[in-house]
């Protein structure tokens, strides 16, 4: 991973936590728990989504295979990348694995999880040296991509998540306290 590279991540690693901590601030308990209706979650299951999400690319980015042919994603398009990513206007239905089920005992519970894992993320990108583009792995939404890709997803994930918290709280019904 160049330095560049890392760089980048790195900034949507930190940011992308930081967005979801904030949209979760001093949530009550039936705050975490509302539903806008029929299928859509409540915020605590955005959260277990997103704590399990974290663990699921966090092992596919590290147990990626070297693929000297594979087609990575030109760098150049990292930011149109980005930006797609956390772009709300484009659902993408959450693939069974890391659908929620109840994982979690509390919204406290899965932050704290995900707290664990994105620290294990930030210190495996602060340390690994090889090509992330060069290795690759099998996303359950989007097939063979490289590896550089998957990290990039996983470190904006909470940033679109939380997009999606504030969309929750500005719902007519959602309870003031």
């Amino acid at each position: 991973m160049t330095d560049s590279e890392r760089a980048f991540v790195s900034q949507h690693l930190h940011s992308a936590r930081e967005a979801l901590f904030a949209a979760i601030a001093g949530l009550s308990e039936s705050q975490a728990c509302f539903r806008a209706g029929g299928e859509d979650w409540s915020i605590a299951e955005c959260v277990e989504h997103i704590a399990v999400t974290e663990d699921v690319l966090y092992g596919l980015v590290a147990n990626g295979v070297a693929k000297p042919d594979g087609a990575s994603l030109d760098p150049s398009k990292d930011h149109r990348l980005a930006a797609a990513i956390v772009d709300r206007s484009r659902k993408v239905a959450a693939p069974e694995i890391v659908r929620p089920t109840g994982r979690f005992r509390s919204l406290a519970e899965a932050v704290q999880h995900f707290r664990v894992t994105r620290a294990q993320t930030i210190s495996f990108v602060a340390d690994y040296a090889s090509d992330l583009r060069r290795q690759f792995c099998l996303h359950p939404v989007f097939g063979e991509i490289d590896c550089y890709r998957c990290l990039l997803l996983l470190a904006l994930h909470p940033a679109r998540h939380a997009a999606q918290i504030e969309e929750i709280k500005r719902h007519q019904g959602f309870p003031k306290e």
